[in-house]
């Protein structure tokens, strides 16, 4: 490339400061757009629910879910890296976002052949993914999840929540415009959910071509050994922290679906999904205090306060909301779901009070690159919250479920305040700056 395209793509990215949003405008869109994916996907599976039964919408739900986490687990850090690598590579931005997304583009490929093994072999409630069509579908819309996943932490590191947010609702569109099609067609529902899920996740792909165009060359399959290691070096512990973060959240459908059965599932996944809509602010502001202290180390202090305000001040008033209309946001996928999943949902929601400073103590986590302690509390922390929330689910109903999962995070949020407590109590820019420059 010439020399003189990389400068001026460079600059585009990170100089020009109409090009970047504030802080503050770039996280309203950022949430914004993942109450849209959340509240467009909750109409999908309303068109879902409405029109295919439990069974088929719960089976539909297990293969989404385990979408998602084959996303998580193809990704292998590379996101996170590249927000923390980018300060670094200003001269030629391009090469670094083409080189991570044929990164995720191959892991994903890998990651999804090694899930149709385990669906055939272990997964019976959902071995249905191997048949050729539904392998076909899942393979798409498992690649398509993980480039587009990648593109949002471009769009981040760029401070432009705004991209994410255009992104997600095209996303949302396509998904029900597909599903409301399907009266014309004689295709299995939880086949046709997937499709839709395949067919939004290639129109979120191409429209994140676009954007980048705007701002770097054409984007292009692009490999380069040493920045991909470099970006797996710095990405692999965030990885394993991702993992250990989401897995179980996104574990609990697929084993609800093969303990309890698909029409459980139902159920469950539908005060999830819907709970989801809140837990996302914690989340995405999470996000977004990781690029800030990654970006300033010596305002970490600042930057993590700042998003606990910020994440409680939305958060809990969405969480109040939700809980007084379960019922009634319940009763638009059926009499049926209400019935089952009203109570479920208003005692998830309380979870976003744990989750905010669990993201708080992951994002710093993060920026400081000391991770190993994250990682073990997630995946200790994961593995017990999955086993008690199931064992709840078998004797007790949805609600014990649900109260177990909401438990288990709390103790969770305890060890994280108070390792937040630690960390900023004696110097809350020095520490974390020296390790910032680790990475």
């Amino acid at each position: 490339m010439k020399p003189a395209t990389a400068s001026a793509s460079a600059t585009e990215l990170l100089g020009v400061a109409h090009r970047r949003l504030s802080v503050f405008v770039s996280d309203i869109a950022l949430i914004t757009a993942r109450v849209a994916s959340m509240g467009l996907g909750f109409l999908a599976w309303l068109v879902a629910a409405r029109l295919f039964s439990p069974a088929e919408v719960g089976i539909a739900s297990a293969l989404v879910a385990s979408m998602m986490l084959c996303v998580q687990l193809g990704l292998l850090g590379i996101g996170s890296a590249f927000v923390a690598l980018l300060p670094s590579h200003r001269a030629a931005p391009e090469h670094l976002v083409n080189v991570g997304a044929t990164a995720v583009v191959l892991s994903a490929l890998g990651v999804t052949l090694g899930y149709f093994v385990l669906a055939a072999t272990f997964l019976s409630e959902v071995n249905v993914v191997v048949a050729p069509v539904y392998a076909v579908a899942f393979l798409a819309m498992t690649i398509f999840g993980t480039l587009n996943t990648y593109y949002d932490y471009v769009s981040l590191a760029l401070r432009r929540g705004d991209q994410v947010l255009v992104r997600n609702i095209a996303f949302g569109v396509v998904t029900i415009a597909v599903l409301a099609s399907s009266s014309m067609t004689a295709v299995p529902g939880s086949l046709m959910i997937i499709s839709a899920w395949a067919s939004a996740g290639l129109t979120a792909c191409a429209i994140a071509g676009m954007q980048v165009a705007r701002a770097l060359t054409r984007p292009a399959a692009q490999w380069d050994l040493a920045v991909a290691k470099r970006l797996f070096g710095v990405g692999w512990k965030n990885w394993l922290l991702t993992l250990a973060e989401r897995a179980p959240a996104l574990a609990m459908p697929v084993l609800v679906a093969q303990v309890l059965g698909p029409t459980t599932n139902a159920f469950w996944y539908a005060a999830w999904m819907m709970s989801w809509v809140v837990l996302i602010i914690p989340i995405s502001i999470g996000q977004s205090v990781f690029a800030e202290v990654s970006a300033a180390p010596t305002a970490g202090r600042r930057s993590v306060l700042r998003g606990l305000r910020r994440s409680l001040a939305l958060g809990v008033p969405a969480a109040v909301v939700l809980a007084v209309t379960a019922e009634l946001a319940l009763m638009l996928l059926g009499a049926q779901y209400a019935a089952e999943s009203a109570t479920a949902l208003r005692v998830l929601v309380v979870s976003v009070v744990p989750v905010t400073v669990i993201q708080a103590y992951y994002a710093v986590s993060r920026a400081r690159g000391a991770l190993i302690e994250a990682v073990v509390v997630g995946g200790l922390g994961g593995v017990v919250t999955i086993a008690t929330a199931l064992a709840a689910g078998r004797f007790s109903g949805l609600v014990a479920m649900a109260a177990a999962w909401v438990v288990a995070q709390s103790i969770i949020a305890i060890w994280a305040a108070a390792r937040l407590w630690v960390t900023f109590r004696a110097s809350p820019g020095k520490h974390l700056q020296a390790e910032a420059h680790k990475i």
